[in-house]
């Protein structure tokens, strides 16, 4: 072969070799690139929303029991967990100053007693007017009565009675002169004895004061009322009305001491009655049966009226008051939703309940604030005892047949939500704009765009970032659930 054969056959070779390199830079400059990727299929099965809070295990109804009057205490009779039945005592104050003022007010009731029954008498403005009163008003009665009779002289029957009483005094005197001088006659003659004489003599003694008496009285009678007689008797009536004044005022005297004394009576009878009480009130009991769950205080504390000395939860089950953040409070919580809730007591048993009350505002918990959530459990077992911690979950939306994908597959691109679907035909990823719903932590619910069995690409996120769409995919090695 010439040399100018060889030339030509090389120079053939470059420009084959070149033109090689160009198609094959070409065809390989125009193929997409290929990514390994993780995937899973779109099946049917529960989302649940949660709200997750701490929780504390109380009673439906609490009841205290508290101090009554202020003192120090004494004993105090219970410890948590105690069951006590309704007004058995908790706790005992110091009594001994209650005792000594006790028996100062029973001696302050007897004196006061004794000075009321030493007064005596009725109480002013009663029926029943006082002895004294009533004798001083009687005497007064009969001196104006004497009075009103001396100034309305004798009566005519008054007169006619004096006349006759004098007429037989006259009769009288009459008899016993011609008496005497006839026993005088015989005793000369010797017929009587002296005493005879002597007897007749002093019954004309008589019959002449006898007859005096009766002419005075009848001539008094005759003359009267004179001038001295209507004096002696209107004196009578001064001094009865003086002395019914003084039995009044006297008796005033004696009503404002015995409304002293009874009003010392009622006062120290009233402060008994308080003393009686405060030692009463030194026994704290229990308001109601149930649970002694706290005990705030120990013996020799001092406690005032009101305060709380133990709390007890009284008989009908348990509930959770659980503590929500407010950030899940807010048209996320409501009453009616569904509980779960654990407790590190009973470990292994998940308790349910329902939301039952949301308190209307939110208390500091740290720096936190946080709402108070009332659970009520189902069917409460007898092992959960107030004062248990709860890890609480609220379901606050559930569908047990959602689509769902993971949080991780989806993307926003150009201001939609996308998912990447492996199709197996092409293997290339295909975009596909879905409509979300609910999401939980993990996953959300696809309401538009997905059907079952679809295969969405949700791995790894640096592939997802560069993922577009037909890009060429292949399955990751890595089965479902394994860690890398």
């Amino acid at each position: 072969m010439s040399g100018k054969r060889k030339t030509i056959l090389v120079v053939v070779g470059l420009v084959a070799i070149v033109v090689a390199t160009i198609v094959s830079s070409k065809i390989v400059g125009g193929r997409k690139p290929s990514y390994t990727v993780d995937t899973v299929k779109v099946e049917p099965r529960e989302l649940r929303v949660t709200v997750s809070a701490p929780g504390t295990v109380e009673p439906i109804s609490t009841v205290e029991a508290r101090a009554r009057v202020t003192g120090r205490v004494a004993d105090v009779l219970v410890k948590e967990g105690d069951v006590v039945r309704e007004r058995q005592e908790i706790a005992r104050l110091d009594q001994s100053d209650i005792l000594a003022r006790l028996q100062q007010a029973k001696a302050a009731v007897a004196s006061a007693e004794a000075d009321l029954a030493q007064l005596g008498g009725p109480t002013f403005g009663e029926a029943e007017k006082p002895l004294e009163e009533q004798q001083a008003e009687a005497q007064l009665a009969a001196a104006r009565a004497r009075l009103a009779e001396t100034k309305r002289g004798p009566s005519e029957a008054q007169v006619a009675q004096a006349q006759a009483q004098l007429t037989q005094a006259e009769t009288a005197l009459t008899d016993a002169e011609r008496n005497l001088e006839a026993m005088e006659a015989l005793y000369k003659e010797g017929a009587v004895a002296k005493a005879a004489v002597d007897e007749a003599r002093a019954r004309l003694t008589n019959a002449r004061a006898g007859h005096e008496s009766a002419r005075k009285q009848y001539e008094t009678l005759l003359a009267s009322p004179t001038s001295e007689q209507v004096k002696m008797a209107e004196a009578q009536v001064r001094e009865a009305e003086i002395a019914l004044a003084m039995a009044r005022e006297r008796e005033v005297s004696k009503h404002k001491a015995r409304q002293a004394a009874r009003a010392r009576l009622e006062q120290a009878k009233g402060n008994l009655s308080l003393t009686w009480a405060e030692l009463a009130g030194a026994s704290i009991t229990a308001p109601a049966a149930g649970t002694v769950i706290s005990v705030p205080v120990k013996r020799g504390a001092v406690v005032t009226d009101g305060m709380p000395v133990a709390t007890l939860a009284r008989p009908g089950g348990v509930r959770v008051r659980a503590r929500v953040d407010e950030t899940d409070i807010v048209a996320v919580v409501a009453e009616g939703h569904q509980v779960t809730f654990t407790t590190d007591a009973i470990a292994g048993t998940e308790f349910t309940g329902k939301v039952a009350e949301i308190a209307p505002a939110a208390v500091a918990d740290g720096t936190i604030p946080r709402f108070s959530v009332l659970i009520d459990v189902d069917g409460a077992p007898a092992q959960l005892l107030p004062g248990m911690s709860a890890d609480v979950e609220i379901v606050t939306y559930a569908n047990p047949n959602a689509l769902i994908v993971p949080l991780q597959a989806i993307l926003e691109r150009d201001g939609k939500k996308v998912v990447f679907v492996l199709d197996a035909e092409t293997s290339t990823a295909k975009t596909v704009q879905v409509a979300i719903g609910r999401e939980s932590l993990m996953d959300a619910e696809v309401l538009e765009g997905l059907r079952a069995g679809d295969e969405v690409v949700v791995g790894d996120a640096a592939v997802l970032k560069k993922l577009e769409d037909n890009d060429l995919v292949k399955r990751s090695e890595q089965k479902k659930g394994e860690k890398k």
